[in-house]
């Protein structure tokens, strides 16, 4: 089959790397606008637009995807995987096969942005990739494919994502293969079990202490190694990222959630029922650092805040 492909960040150009190895042909490349981004306001191609240039593809960067409807629509189907816009009538039906969407959960549960992330936060221990035909709801399409994957107790969000990348790659060409030998089948979803991840707004981000030690080492490894996990002190101004942690205890309990102790060069911290060790922290304007390092520039005494 001859494929559009829209998408933007590093889990989107490995599907479209496994597109481009495999029999189907890839004839247009749709990606979000470069941002410029830093001090220096340098111009940062997204993955998928650096992979489509590093290998000759036509490439379209529109401010809304509808823009490129025509070009489209002169390809057998649109293929989209994290693409970050809202797909439109005039998208979604501009091929004569529509558009396929490679999902990173297991649908109808984590409908929206953010899977990975929820699905860790949640404490899952499996989720999958869907490939589904879209239609005009949001992650509401009939599924066509699903591959599921075990979530280890310790894997980040970062490594649950190119996990589900690699295995995305594989279900979407064996999807297109199927359909184009006439052997793919279609089936709705139960939308009365359906569940939803939404955007990662700020206050999704910052650790509660007051709850289990296990939700909140599942928040940290959720927003590692790219987003962090948010803590207060009061002797640090601004954030206290939390990149890496493990579970001391899973029982103590006590009256102080966020109580701190450092015994021995560690970081531990108290949570409503269970201990945290804290791994790997970053203070504001700071570079991210082992516990022990991090305790020889910093006093660290009291309470950790969630605000």
């Amino acid at each position: 089959m001859r494929v559009a492909f829209a998408g933007t960040p590093p889990f989107a150009a490995t599907i479209l790397r496994g597109l481009l190895a495999s029999d189907h042909e890839v004839g247009l490349v749709i990606s979000q606008p470069d941002r410029r981004r830093g001090r220096g306001r340098k111009t940062n191609p997204t993955a998928v637009s650096s992979l489509a240039r590093s290998e000759g593809l036509p490439l379209a960067q529109p401010a809304r995807i509808g823009e490129v409807a025509t070009g489209i629509s002169s390809h057998d189907a649109l293929i989209v995987a994290a693409f970050g816009q809202i797909l439109r009538p005039d998208t979604l039906y501009a091929a004569p096969h529509g558009a396929w969407n490679v999902h990173a959960s297991l649908l109808p549960k984590y409908r929206g942005a953010a899977p990975v992330e929820r699905a860790i936060m949640e404490g899952e221990r499996e989720t999958g990739i869907t490939i589904m035909r879209m239609d005009e709801g949001l992650d509401t399409g009939p599924i066509a494919l699903q591959r599921p994957t075990e979530i280890p107790p310790d894997m980040t969000g970062g490594e649950l994502t190119e996990q589900l990348a690699r295995i995305g790659s594989n279900a979407i060409v064996e999807a297109l293969t199927l359909f184009e030998e006439e052997r793919l089948t279609v089936s709705d979803q139960d939308s009365l079990n359906a569940t939803y991840a939404s955007k990662l707004l700020d206050e999704d981000k910052v650790v509660r202490w007051e709850g289990g030690v296990r939700g909140v080492h599942d928040l940290v490894r959720a927003l590692a190694p790219g987003i962090g996990a948010r803590a207060f002190h009061e002797a640090i101004g601004g954030a206290v990222k939390i990149w890496r942690a493990g579970v001391a205890d899973e029982s103590a309990a006590d009256a102080s959630p966020g109580k701190i102790s450092t015994p021995e060069g560690r970081i531990r911290v108290q949570c409503g029922v269970g201990v945290l060790e804290v791994m790997e922290l970053q203070a504001p304007g700071g570079r991210r650092m082992e516990a022990r390092d991090f305790l020889l520039g910093h006093q660290l005494e009291g309470v950790f805040l969630s605000r």
